[in-house]
């Protein structure tokens, strides 16, 4: 099992490298349509990107549903859970997944945001610092010169294109709206990803959420994030909210969850997560 999601990923971080000169892209059009639009019947344009995604995870052919508010409140009610704190779920039969994953109504929400936005929503826009001179000024009180120091701006240049966020470890300046929509992206990614870790057969909650946090920045790649800030977006996961999950759920979280640990995909790559 490991050996065969260590070649899968080694094909994943070759194919983001290949990839590293392209602008983001809408890999979904944003027509109005809703992740969930046809229930069950019909496969919406999310659902499709996102089993070709989950499928390339799972080494199989799977499927992704998105469901509606309505539907999945049905779900919780049929399975027991409560429809706020489940994000998604495979469902197991004498050890065997599912072709399918159910994915909750939000997390499909921000992954077709993020799917539909020809610039990413986890982009800065800011400008880069101003060039800022010190100018001496000279004037006269009473007949005697007074000599007095000011600063100017004196050049503000945008940035060219728009760049990651998360940097070197840490959040650039940014709202805290901003900042919550992110951390939405992230565990949207994260979700998708980990899903289709318990596709490949993998029950294993620890073992889901480090493998799929692997593959969170090719996933973002594939709904069409550079790979600049595919990486950021899965740096931030690993970094910010990962650790959360020793104390909050730890049956997420492994201590061997870390870089060249047995966790890792790819050890000794220098490359996490």
């Amino acid at each position: 099992m490991q050996k065969l999601l260590v070649a899968a990923a080694a094909a994943l971080l070759f194919a983001a490298g290949a990839g590293a000169a392209r602008a983001d892209v809408a890999t979904v059009a944003d027509d109005g349509t809703t992740p969930f639009d046809g229930g069950v019947a019909v496969t919406s344009p999310l659902e499709q990107v996102a089993g070709a995604i989950a499928s390339t995870i799972a080494g199989r052919v799977v499927s992704v549903r998105c469901e509606s508010d309505a539907d999945w409140a049905s779900l919780a009610s049929t399975g027991r859970f409560q429809p706020t704190s489940v994000l998604g779920y495979v469902s197991f039969a004498n050890g065997l997944p599912a072709d399918y994953t159910e994915l909750s109504p939000d997390i499909c929400r921000s992954l077709q945001t993020f799917a539909e936005a020809a610039t990413k929503p986890t982009k800065c826009l800011a400008k880069a610092a101003p060039r800022v001179v010190r100018q001496r000024v000279v004037t006269v009180v009473k007949g005697k010169r007074v000599v007095r120091w000011r600063t100017k701006t004196v050049q503000s240049v945008p940035l060219s294109d728009p760049g990651p966020c998360f940097v070197n470890g840490r959040q650039l300046q940014q709202s805290t709206a901003f900042w919550n929509s992110y951390f939405d992206t992230a565990e949207a990614l994260q979700t998708l990803a980990h899903e289709a870790i318990h596709l490949r057969g993998d029950g294993v909650e620890s073992h889901a959420e480090c493998y799929g946090m692997q593959y969170l920045a090719s996933a973002a790649q594939q709904l069409g994030d550079t790979p600049d800030d595919a990486t950021a977006i899965a740096r931030y996961y690993a970094t910010k909210l990962y650790p959360l999950r020793q104390s909050q759920t730890p049956d997420y979280w492994s201590a061997d969850c870390r870089p060249n640990g047995a966790l890792d995909l790819t050890p000794s790559d220098g490359l996490w997560p």
